[in-house]
């Protein structure tokens, strides 16, 4: 595979803007990059393809070798073994196009042919989705939540961002989010006073205010800083995401509270792909299908891996809840889960109730 991981800018300023928006944290790229990307200075242009050769660029936020780049190597694998090369694969890390926010935008415009975002940010184009972000909707069980990921309930609810000229192919698992803070959080009245960063997503928001706590949204790279200047008291990520960014660096405590998912959206823009010859279409749903398995092996690999690499520092508290805490965790969380059932009007409950449906019959509940 071609893989194509560009620069934005020349190398040295590329790294002074990574270490600099994530507090130093950013790693540097596994691969040099094949070629320069020539999506900077804000052109709002999708880029030409080269002759014959149809470019498809590939953006996310997270560092190179996480678990969300490896799922999007994999989807460029396929796709250019598939297309026989009639398809270059650009892939795009560490925001080199733009924050989550501005990521979406380009899907739905056409300015980037595949995103690759959480939920919780298309909370201001396709707020539908953001019933995802709902604490103690999804089962805690990975192998569960993959197979919810297939169910006709969910697939109805990625048919909500059509109208808005955005496919949702898939919905890649990136782990479940816990909290980070400076003292544990073992019960829910811990977060009161707390402020903590919350992506822009209501029902984020109204999860903060349950809880007591003051919920702030900011971009991805500047949550380092924020939290070492003590602008921010806690986060909410996957423990690998909170190793990857280096949040523990700042933080002394992770309690696992394993309150909801926070899994990416594999979004492609609409017109950009209904103008693919059908085997085109065919490799990259194939891609999106390979890179989702490849995305979910590889974040429970790295949650293991990282949360022990944490332990190790000897620097950060990493709590477990018992019983009766995690029962207090979910008995907070309900009048969310009753916020985020309402939230979308009678589609949305109709959508919410298949999603709870589909997962009880996966899990067993009654």
């Amino acid at each position: 595979m071609k893989k194509k991981v560009l620069a934005v800018l020349s190398v040295s300023l590329a790294m002074t803007f990574l270490l600099g928006a994530c507090g130093g944290s950013a790693k540097p790229q596994t691969e040099a990059p094949a070629s320069q990307g020539t999506a900077a200075g804000g052109s709002t242009e999708a880029e030409a393809p080269s002759g014959d050769k149809i470019v498809m660029k590939i953006s996310h936020v997270s560092s190179p070798g996480s678990a969300r780049d490896l799922g999007c190597q994999k989807l460029a694998e396929v796709v250019e073994e598939m297309t026989g090369g009639r398809v270059e694969a650009q892939i795009y890390p560490s925001s080199q196009l733009g924050g989550q926010r501005d990521q979406v935008e380009g899907a739905q415009f056409g300015t980037i042919e595949c995103v690759v975002v959480p939920t919780s940010y298309l909370g201001g184009t396709c707020p539908m989705m953001t019933l995802l972000d709902t604490p103690y909707l999804l089962p805690d069980d990975p192998e569960q939540l993959y197979e919810l990921y297939q169910s006709d309930a969910i697939k109805s609810l990625r048919d909500t961002t059509t109208e808005k000229g955005i496919l949702t192919m898939a919905i890649w698992q990136t782990g479940y989010k816990v909290w980070s803070a400076n003292k544990p959080l073992l019960d829910p009245a811990d977060m009161k006073g707390l402020k903590v960063r919350v992506m822009n997503s209501p029902i984020l928001f109204k999860q903060a205010e349950v809880l007591g706590a003051t919920g702030i949204t900011m971009d991805f790279g500047e949550t380092y800083g924020a939290l070492q200047n003590k602008a921010l008291d806690g986060q909410e990520n996957p423990i690998d995401t909170i190793y990857d960014m280096k949040f523990h660096e700042v933080q002394t405590d992770i309690t696992k509270t394993n309150h909801s998912g926070l899994d990416q959206v594999v979004l492609i823009n609409k017109a950009w792909y209904d103008g693919l010859d059908a085997d085109i279409q065919e490799a990259i749903t194939q891609g999106v299908k390979q890179g989702g398995r490849v995305c979910l092996e590889e974040t429970l690999a790295l949650a293991e891996k990282d949360e022990k690499l944490i332990a190790d520092t000897g620097k950060t508290a990493i709590h477990e809840l018992d019983d009766e805490q995690k029962a207090a965790w979910r008995t907070a969380m309900v009048p969310v889960q009753e916020y985020a059932r309402t939230s979308q009007g009678a589609e949305g409950e109709k959508i919410y109730d298949a999603i709870v449906a589909a997962r009880k019959e996966i899990t067993g509940e009654q």
